[in-house]
Parts: structure tokens; sequence; C-alpha cells
């Protein structure tokens, strides 16, 4: 592994860096020939390092260096500062936020009088305004998970430190998007999200406390716009709807397990997918993604060999096995 490749120097640099540190002075065509490559590749990547102040050339035209501590913790001092000034920066840049989001309510209400003032997002840059939102908000957060939008908590940094924190996090699954990132779902959970599995969600949304909604425009869709809903009666009814779907929902171990159990006790008793998906009161689609993704995890290539595996691995079928060995 190139260590110096954060400094913008290639493997040739480090391997010549290394070379002179074991053996100094040497000529260039030295280094060339222990690592095999070419003079002018090593003057290149001489200047590359003396352009970094890690070599020096003596009076003797030969390659030198000093010790590795002084050359590389100068340079980490000064890289270490540059960041922390560009911290400031953005922290500066995160306050102002408000500010230009405030410009942008004000210029929507001049620009129509109809409709209420509301701050559009594109799906490109959500997640820096998911960031921004629960930084900015308080009280738990209630989000709902689908297939529109899948993110994971990985590019949520701010959020996962917040429920470090002790910030209350309420994530609503839709089952056929939990049942096709099974391990997206189990990220979320040791993160520290409490987790429902609700067989249909109506819309990707957002609650911040009560101080706001981030909701899909598109109602029911996956390819609208986003929009951070300020109105007190609209933010109510968002967790309302929320608070109605969580109660009507079971939560992911349990909904998994028995739902994995349910459908292949179906699948055996011969009954097609529609026939299922009316009896699971789930629709079509969401049935054959879970048949297809229980299929990918137990690695089988039909549903007669689903059933098998699960059997073996006393997902179904158990209470039938312990009766017979009583």
């Amino acid at each position: 592994m190139n260590r110096l490749a954060v400094l913008g120097l290639d493997d040739l640099a480090e391997q010549l860096y290394r070379q002179v540190l074991r053996d100094q002075a040497r000529p260039a065509s030295v280094y060339a020939a222990r690592l095999n490559r070419s003079t002018a590749e090593i003057d290149d990547a001489t200047e590359a390092l003396r352009a970094m102040r890690l070599v020096r050339i003596n009076e003797e035209g030969l390659v030198q260096a000093d010790h590795p501590r002084a050359g590389l913790e100068r340079i980490l001092s000064a890289e270490e500062a540059r960041l922390a000034e560009r911290r400031r920066d953005l922290a500066r840049l995160r306050d102002a936020i408000d500010g230009f989001a405030g410009d942008h309510r004000a210029g929507q209400e001049h620009s129509s009088s109809d409709e209420p003032a509301r701050e559009y997002i594109d799906a490109s840059g959500l997640a820096d305004v998911m960031e921004h939102l629960a930084a900015s908000t308080s009280g738990p957060i209630r989000m709902t998970h689908t297939d529109a939008v899948a993110f994971t908590p990985d590019e949520q940094p701010v959020l996962c430190r917040l429920v470090e924190e002790g910030r209350g996090l309420y994530g609503l699954h839709e089952f056929d998007a939990a049942s096709s990132r099974t391990l997206e779902v189990a990220q979320w959970a040791a993160m520290g999200e409490s987790q429902r599995l609700a067989n249909h969600i109506p819309n990707e949304f957002v609650c911040y406390g009560t101080d706001l909604v981030l909701a899909n425009t598109e109602w029911g869709g996956d390819e609208g716009r986003y929009a951070v809903l300020r109105d007190p009666v609209v933010v109510r009814a968002f967790v309302e709807l929320f608070d109605r779907l969580w109660a009507a929902s079971t939560t992911v171990d349990d909904g998994v397990d028995t739902t994995s159990e349910r459908l292949v006790e179906l699948m055996q008793a011969g009954l097609k997918d529609e026939a299922i998906a009316r009896v699971l009161g789930v629709s079509l689609r969401t049935v054959r993604r879970r048949i297809a993704a229980l299929m990918d995890e137990c690695e089988v290539e039909t549903r007669f060999q689903l059933a098998v595996e699960l059997t073996e691995r006393g997902i179904v079928g158990s209470g039938q096995r312990r009766s017979s060995g009583a």
C-alpha cells in the first residue's frame, strides 16, 4: 500500500524514498537498477520528492534524505493546519445555510402567491440536506425507508453522531424494500435505529421532530424532487401518518421471520404467487421480490431448493421437527 499517495506521490516515489532512506547518496542509475526502472523515471520521482522536501540533492549530485520524522511531521503539520482552516470555513458556511434558505423561501413567495413557501431539493443534494436538517432540528426523527432513496448510515455521519448522543431515530422499512436490502436494514439497526416493517409506505418522507418534514413531491413515486415542509399543520399530518403506519407494522425480526415461514408454507401448499399475495395482504411484486431475495440469500436456483434450504436452517418446518423429536 502506498502510504504517500495521500500527498499525491505515486508508488515509484514511495519506493524510491524508501531506497534513499536505506542507502543514501547513490547515483540515480543505482536506484533505477534496484527498482527496475529507467533513469528518467527515477529523475521524475526524485523531483516529486524534492518538491515535497522529502529528499535533496547534495553537492555531488547524489540523492539524500533527512530523518523521515522531520520531513513527514512538517508536511503533516502543514496539512492539518490547512484542514483545520477548511473545517472552520465549512462551519461558517453551514451557519449561513439558514440565511440562504430564507432568501430562497422569500423568492418563492414572491414568484407564486398561491403556493405555500417550500424549499425544493434535487435528489443529488439530498444526503447533505438531510445531514443539515438533522443537525439543526430537535426531537425524534421518523424516517421511512423504501426503494426511492436508499441511504446507508455511512452516508449520514452527523445523524450517526446524534443517535449515539441519544437522539431518537425510528425507521419504518417497507417490506418490499427491506427484503431486497437486508444488509442495509441491519446496518441501520446496528447504528441504533428502532425499526419496524410495513407492507406499504405511501410516500418517502422524514419527520424531524415537529419542526419540519422532508418529503418526495411525487406522491408514491421515486423520481420527483424533494421539499422541506415547515407548515405546522403539514408537519403534524406527516407525524400522524408515520405513527399510524408504525402502529400497524411489525418489528423487523418478527416480520421477516414470520413472513418467510408463512411465504414458504404457502409455496409448499402449491399456491401461485397471486394467491400468496392475497393471503399475505401484500402486492404481487412484493411476493416475487421476497422469494427472489430468499433464493439469493440461500444461494439456490429453484423454489424447491429454497424450501429445502430454509427447512434445514430451521426457518420453516421447525415445529414439525420438534414434534417428531419429542
